[in-house]
């Protein structure tokens, strides 16, 4: 059984003989209504590979969900499990089971099928994106598709395991973020190789099978389970590069897919990457942060009463003043489980205004508290909120415990892992380098599979619709456009925007679009732009 495709007609898209990048000249929306392609689907003729078939065919066995008596989720919605091998290499070895959860279209009768979802992390719960989809996606969308979000292998209900546990979170936020002497460094190296360690003794063949490519190889036998031909799609944020990678491996099978505010998904020669190199990246990414780290200094000092000051030079020298106060002596704190407000939870803290501007308040407010009283309790509290973790301890949503085998296994060239800006780049940049400027993650030792498509080119039969804002700080758009670059006969959408993730961002111009892709199977023209 296929899912219902939209009306045939004529498209543009095509592959890379005929197709159109994203730096082609943009068409800007002002009010009057842009063209619109309407998309075919083809027909696919890939068959599942040697030894694989046992796990196609399936049939999902949907039931009521465990947790739609707390509010959380509705008692309409489903959820199920389809079962994937652990190691696509040895199909008949180990098997994890891929939980899922359906909410089904408002309309049966006009239901397409089935759009699958995933919010990135690496490592974030599609269960817990699931609950949220009928707030999330417009009527419009909700009508036509069962919308199903899934725990990636290795994640909460899907085999989850405690790659990193919360002791060993709460002592990586702890740490001092700006290393000086020759054993604060040898510390955080000895700790980041720990880390790595930990995880692959607890989660065995599953932790050295979590790639992306793996996951796309689920999407693949999940979009079969439920009766589809092809893989509609929405991913957000790292979401992407499993949706990019299914497209690499099955073009033939892609359906209606959204690629939102994507990661960038090349390493070109990081094997032979010099120390400029990793400097060139430090000072764009320095630029990056500074930005917004005075957007959030601007505001506070425009609101007045600012806790740094009302000035934004120095209210930025007084935060850095204060995390180096703050690495020689820290606060106490209130906080449970985190009795000390060191600098790496503070850096923490000041971390979620670059991410989220509904912290800003929040983060002045606390800073207040810290810089008048000093009771570090307040900052702590950001902090906890930021990085998801509860006052038992806990992390919740997936992604701090369990991205760290996916981020081995996707960047598996990645020779700058190891090595740190230049001093020079560091001082010239003082905020980077309190924030951003020390690797946290080590993927030395790493001995689980390693992704094998690392110059993305997906040679898509049906157009892939991708988007980025312009003023996204947690994937900024030069990567997003360098994805689809790599996606043959993409449209490329930009909106003049802030903030991460484009679709139900509050831009009506961007919505409207991928309301007629999803809905109505309308693409927009390649280049396409959408005004604040």
């Amino acid at each position: 059984m296929t899912e219902g495709a939209p009306d045939p007609g004529s498209s543009d898209s095509s592959g890379p003989s005929g197709s159109s990048g994203p730096d082609d000249d943009a068409a800007a929306t002002d009010g009057e209504a842009a063209p619109r392609d309407r998309v075919e689907l083809g027909t696919p003729t890939s068959k599942p590979a040697q030894g694989l078939d046992v796990f196609y065919d399936q049939a999902i066995s949907w039931r009521p969900c465990d947790d739609t008596g707390d509010g959380r989720g509705s008692d309409a919605d489903r959820c199920g499990t389809v079962r994937v091998p652990v190691d696509y290499l040895a199909p008949r070895g180990e098997t994890v089971e891929i939980a899922l959860r359906k909410v089904p279209a408002a309309n049966s009768k006009a239901r397409k099928g089935t759009l699958f979802v995933n919010l990135g992390g690496p490592g974030a719960s599609g269960l817990e994106f699931a609950m949220e989809a009928r707030d999330f996606f417009s009527d419009d969308v909700r009508e036509v598709w069962d919308v199903v979000g899934f725990d990636p292998r290795g994640i909460g209900e899907s085999g989850g395991f405690a790659c990193l546990r919360g002791r060993d979170l709460d002592a990586m936020y702890a740490a001092d973020p700006t290393p000086d002497t020759k054993a604060e460094k040898a510390a955080a190296v000895s700790s980041r190789t720990a880390r790595l360690d930990g995880c692959l003794a607890r989660g065995g063949a599953l932790a050295r099978n979590m790639g992306s490519e793996q996951v796309a190889r689920d999407l693949d036998i999940m979009r079969d389970a439920v009766g589809d031909a092809h893989l509609n799609y929405y991913g957000i944020s790292y979401g992407t590069l499993i949706g990019a990678l299914y497209g690499a491996q099955f073009p033939d099978r892609i359906g209606l897919m959204v690629i939102d505010s994507a990661v960038s998904p090349d390493y070109v020669a990081m094997d032979s990457a010099t120390q400029d190199d990793v400097d060139g990246w430090a000072e764009g990414e320095a630029a990056t942060v500074e930005e917004g780290l005075d957007a959030f200094l601007e505001d506070c000092v425009d609101q007045g009463d600012c806790a740094l000051g009302d000035d934004v030079d120095a209210a930025r020298t007084r935060l850095l003043t204060f995390l180096d106060r703050l690495d020689r002596k820290p606060l106490t704190s209130d906080a449970e489980g985190i009795p000390l407000l060191t600098e790496g939870w503070a850096v923490t803290a000041i971390n979620a205004v670059l991410l989220y501007e509904d912290s800003w308040e929040d983060v002045d407010d606390a800073l207040h508290v810290a810089l008048e009283d000093g009771d570090g309790t307040d900052l702590v509290w950001t902090a906890m909120d930021a990085v998801m973790r509860d006052d038992d301890g806990s992390y919740v949503g997936g992604y701090e415990a369990s991205h760290l085998p996916i981020h081995c296994a996707d960047w598996p060239l990645d020779a700058t892992s190891e090595m740190e800006p230049s001093r020079s780049v560091l001082v010239d940049h003082p905020v980077y380098a309190h924030l951003y400027g020390v690797v946290t993650d080590s993927c030395d030792g790493w001995v689980g599979t390693q992704r094998t498509n690392l110059i993305l080119t997906v040679d898509a039969t049906s157009p892939v619709l991708v988007l980025a804002n312009e003023r996204d700080l947690t994937t900024p758009p030069d990567g997003t456009r360098e994805m689809g670059r790599g996606i043959f006969g993409s449209r490329f959408v930009l909106v003049d925007a802030d903030g991460h993730g484009v679709y139900a961002n509050g831009n009506d111009c961007a919505d409207a679009i991928v309301d007629d892709y999803l809905a109505r199977g309308l693409a927009p023209r390649n280049g396409e732009l959408c005004d604040a």
